[in-house]
């Protein structure tokens, strides 16, 4: 077993502040919710951007909106750099580790971005909770993390991450760049459209390395398929809008790639 692999399989990922999901947080951060921007429930990124949109002159609600977003990118710190070391035993493609390595350097750049003009509004990282809880937060009997398949099996990570959530990812930030620029806040504007660039180059690493894998191997084919279906059906119901004509049309396109591949078995 490699020796970051190791390491990993004993050890949580720690941050500075400390993860507090949104999830989890007492009555009195709740309280405070409440007085800054109407209550905990606003604190989703959607009701945010239309808080923004609606209100620009309320630097507490772009706070929130910036400290909700950049949560996300330390999340993804953790979330790349512990895929680096847990797939060191895999057999996968010589660059894809390197590619990996590159995609964590883009989320520390996302962070640090995301930071600074939070604190350009006169707000500080952790002063807001967290939208993701980081990653390896479950742990086992022994007190060991415990991590699925998104973190250690390299297709459904891919199938998941680099193309279904990073895909969400360029439509947030287009969208936030958008608002920045409806608003007259070029720093917010240039910032996202700064990172969206980034997400269209991680979708395309998704896109890429996923069909490298399985284009020899129609079992690892149908493991992505059924990855990419499952987080289509989640986001879906998360938005709150009826799948069935969009889940309807992915399965349909999903269902001939997976056709063409069976066919060769």
């Amino acid at each position: 077993m490699a020796a970051l692999r190791d390491y990993l399989d004993d050890h949580f990922t720690v941050r500075d502040p400390e993860y507090r999901p949104s999830t989890e947080i007492d009555d009195a951060e709740k309280e405070s919710l409440k007085e800054r921007i109407g209550g905990v429930e606003n604190y989703e990124i959607p009701t945010l951007r239309r808080m923004v949109a609606q209100h620009p002159e309320n630097a507490e609600f772009r706070k929130a909106l910036v400290s909700g977003i950049v949560s996300a990118e330390y999340a993804g710190i953790d979330a790349f750099g512990t895929r680096v070391g847990l797939w060191e035993d895999y057999d996968l493609p010589a660059d894809l580790l390197m590619t990996m390595i590159r995609q964590e350097w883009d989320e520390v750049r996302h962070a640090q971005l995301g930071t600074q003009l939070l604190e350009s509004y006169g707000g500080e990282f952790g002063e807001y909770p967290d939208t993701l809880g980081g990653a390896n937060r479950e742990q086992d009997a022994e007190g060991r993390p415990v991590r699925g398949p998104i973190a250690t099996d390299p297709t459904v990570s891919l199938s998941v991450v680099n193309v279904q959530i990073e895909g969400g990812a360029l439509e947030l930030f287009a969208g936030v760049s958008k608002l920045g620029a409806k608003i007259d806040d070029d720093l917010m504007e240039f910032v996202y459209d700064y990172n969206w660039a980034d997400e269209v180059v991680h979708v395309q690493i998704g896109d890429y390395f996923v069909n490298k894998i399985v284009e020899e191997t129609p079992e690892e084919e149908r493991k992505a398929l059924m990855a990419q279906a499952q987080v289509e059906l989640f986001t879906s119901a998360q938005r709150q809008i009826s799948p069935a004509a969009e889940v309807m049309a992915f399965m349909q396109e999903e269902a001939e790639r997976a056709r063409t591949v069976l066919a060769d078995e």
